[in-house]
């Protein structure tokens, strides 16, 4: 048989199948699968997410983020805290802040005052300190001979006096008035009026004030003429 004859036997064949009820039956399911070859179970498919279609999934795997639900769940227990890191460098010192307010102002401190007595002979008694309750008086006479005296602005106050002078023996000397009130007349110096110093410490009732006077004590002659002279400084220091 040549190759002529049998490619029309074929065709004759293929004909008669066509006709026969075998044939018939046969080229219905062809039509049939032809059309549900896009279809699984009669659904088809499609690239792009579209209602009632089949979206073949994209090439990372998964399907496209639209077609995934959004919605986020209630939020869970917070876990336990883990440990503390490590402490980080320290970093530059920042810009000095504004001064800030004045604060209250302190208790007052000690307050020195000069005390100055400088007259010629036959000069009458004057005031030559009035602190912190502590009064002292000085004067001249007529052959120039020096006195002092303390009183008190307050009774049953106390001056305890040391003081040491040129005197023959230079024995150094303490005094003192254990109830010094507002009447009193104090000589302190006594006999030791001329080349002395020392110091009184005057002592307000219940210690609430305290006087410390550091003294010198003379009598000059200057250019025939004589002279007294008493001074010093005297510091006062309140309670607080």
């Amino acid at each position: 048989m040549n190759r002529t004859f049998g490619v029309v036997v074929g065709a004759f064949a293929l004909v008669l199948l066509a006709w026969s009820p075998l044939g018939e039956a046969a080229g219905r399911s062809v039509a049939t699968f032809a059309r549900n070859a896009g279809a699984v179970n009669g659904i088809k498919a499609s690239r792009k997410p579209v209602p009632g279609r089949l979206l073949p999934l994209g090439r990372n795997g998964k399907f496209p983020s639209s077609v995934v639900p959004t919605v986020r769940g209630a939020r869970g227990a917070d876990g336990a805290q883990g440990p503390r890191g490590t402490d980080g460098t320290a970093g530059p010192a920042g810009a000095p802040g504004a001064a800030g307010p004045a604060g209250p102002p302190g208790p007052p401190g000690p307050a020195s005052q000069r005390v100055n007595l400088d007259v010629p002979a036959n000069t009458r008694e004057t005031q030559i300190l009035n602190l912190g309750g502590l009064v002292l008086r000085g004067a001249c006479s007529a052959a120039g001979d020096l006195s002092v005296e303390a009183s008190s602005a307050v009774n049953n106050a106390k001056a305890s006096v040391f003081l040491i002078a040129d005197n023959p023996a230079n024995v150094p000397a303490y005094v003192e008035d254990d109830d010094l009130d507002t009447t009193d007349r104090f000589d302190f110096l006594g006999s030791n009026d001329d080349d002395a110093a020392g110091t009184l410490v005057y002592r307000a009732p219940g210690g609430t004030v305290y006087v410390s006077v550091s003294f010198l004590a003379e009598q000059v002659s200057v250019a025939g003429a004589n002279r007294c002279i008493f001074g010093g400084t005297a510091t006062v220091a309140p309670s607080n």
